[in-house]
């Protein structure tokens, strides 16, 4: 398990200041400059297990609308977030995926506010956490800057009183011929980027992963899978085609 960016002592404030991290509206405008865009990975999952977003989009200079009231901010006038950042890429994904609309952020005193990302809003102790390259971030999405090929995460906490989970990774070969057997192992970082194999992890089609994270997928067709393992966040999706 992780430990997490902020204490908890003040509560969702400090969490938020995190948080703040992030995030994108429905009535977002698009980045200034296409020059400026890098790609990278994003991807967003709920403390329930829903991936509801998983692949790789740009990121650049981007305008954000607040929309609601919500987490101690409001909502108000467009502020332009420069540069390639994590919270561009919530809202350059948001244009073209339905499944992280409406996003709903606030404007407050720490900056912006996650409050919602496709229908997910926060409530009670649920908060929004930001991971770069598996590690907690230490600023905001507006103030985290991405580089080309970097892997963004949101995950929605259960709640900012206790320890985020450690994130799953997948690794698998890009093909294998058809009716074979990829071998694929699982791992998991702290929130602290330390990565280990992880035993007993669920992969699609497969026996549970072994004491060093290897499994096997026999592949028929074109497979998109992802790990699972209780009490961590699933892994990044991967596909496996077929070598002709």
């Amino acid at each position: 398990m992780s430990n997490r960016i902020t204490s908890p002592a003040p509560g969702l404030l400090l969490g938020l200041t995190l948080l703040l991290v992030v995030v994108a509206a429905t009535a977002l405008a698009p980045a200034a400059s296409a020059a400026g865009k890098v790609q990278a990975n994003l991807r967003v999952v709920t403390w329930k297990g829903k991936i509801l977003f998983d692949g790789k989009v740009p990121a650049g200079t981007t305008s954000v609308k607040p929309n609601v009231d919500c987490l101690g901010g409001k909502a108000g006038p467009a502020r332009t977030v420069s540069g390639p950042t994590a919270l561009g890429m919530l809202v350059s994904a948001a244009k073209k995926s339905a499944a992280l609309r409406p996003l709903k952020i606030s404007d407050g005193e720490f900056g912006f506010g996650i409050c919602g990302i496709g229908g997910n809003m926060v409530q009670n102790e649920e908060w929004w956490v930001l991971r770069t390259n598996y590690r907690d971030s230490s600023t905001g999405a507006e103030l985290t800057t991405v580089k080309k090929n970097d892997t963004i995460l949101f995950y929605m906490a259960q709640s900012y009183m206790q320890t985020t989970p450690d994130s799953l990774f997948l690794k698998a070969p890009a093909k294998v011929k058809k009716g074979k057997f990829a071998r694929v192992r699982v791992f998991k970082y702290t929130g602290a980027g330390k990565r280990s194999p992880v035993a007993g992890a669920k992969v699609p089609g497969a026996k549970p992963t072994d004491a060093k994270g290897w499994t096997k997928v026999k592949i028929k067709k074109r497979t998109r899978i992802a790990a699972r393992q209780s009490g961590l966040i699933p892994s990044n999706r991967v596909v496996i085609g077929i070598r002709r």
